[in-house]
């Protein structure tokens, strides 16, 4: 009995610590530089701010570049030591990272499946520039309810696929025993992050086989066009995915 009565004293101590940590507010510093305003965990190194800075800037006009879109001219980065601290703001229980609108980005120092967290910050950024591009796109006046609406429509596997090729978060196609056994995803499992998320190990070939085969302009247009291969390549999903398999497996897997 006394046994249980100091478990359960350490379980309350435990709980009621947390509760205490969850509530304090953070103590957080701020950098900012000339696209970027850093706001992060005061326990995180400032070192690593810098770098991941350094990667942003560098990465800004490059993106930009890329989709033919200006990014957002200052752009609020969150960097958090702890991830409850992160579920704490975002409510996001089930990545590393987030965006909210165009201008704004949240990710945790250390992400899950991603030991570079550059690397998650130049993937959480392209986001943000995709999205702007959509934007940029809408002809007419659509107000927030009405795009989000749209917005929804847009298909995981190309919205996770430019972020993974913009960050260069390359998956050699050898080290994915289904891309070797011949039995390559479809859209639908690429567009299911529960699935496997085989979309993050497959989309930096996916984007390189659309720019190898189709370019720039055209691959821009997918974008615009909400992933739409018909209308836009004139190919159904299983033929894009087997035109896309046909090139890994030349490019890689002989």
């Amino acid at each position: 009995m006394k046994k249980f009565k100091k478990i359960l004293i350490a379980f309350v101590g435990l709980i009621i610590i947390f509760l205490v940590l969850f509530f304090i507010p953070e103590s957080r510093k701020e950098i900012k530089t000339q696209h970027f305003t850093f706001l992060f965990s005061s326990s995180i190194d400032t070192a690593k701010i810098h770098e991941l800075a350094n990667a942003l800037e560098s990465n800004y006009l490059k993106i930009s570049n890329d989709l033919k879109t200006a990014p957002s001219n200052n752009i609020e980065t969150n960097v958090y030591a702890q991830r409850w601290r992160y579920i704490k703001a975002t409510k996001n229980w089930g990545g590393s990272g987030n965006i909210e609108g165009i201008s704004k980005l949240h990710f945790v120092e250390q992400a899950w499946g991603e030991s570079d967290s550059k690397k998650v910050a130049v993937h959480e950024f392209a986001h943000t520039v995709t999205l702007k591009l959509l934007l940029n796109n809408e002809t007419q006046p659509i107000n927030s309810k009405e795009f989000d609406k749209k917005f929804s429509t847009f298909p995981i596997w190309l919205w996770e696929a430019v972020s993974v090729y913009e960050a260069e978060q390359f998956v050699d196609p050898k080290k994915l025993p289904y891309l070797n056994n011949g039995q390559y995803p479809g859209i639908s499992e690429l567009n299911n992050r529960l699935k496997g998320g085989k979309i993050y190990g497959c989309g930096y070939t996916i984007i390189e086989y659309i720019l190898s085969k189709y370019g720039q302009d055209n691959f821009i247009s997918l974008i615009k066009n909400y992933g739409d291969l018909k209308r836009t390549f004139n190919v159904s999903d299983d033929q894009f995915c087997k035109g896309w398999h046909e090139f890994i497996t030349d490019k890689y897997l002989k």
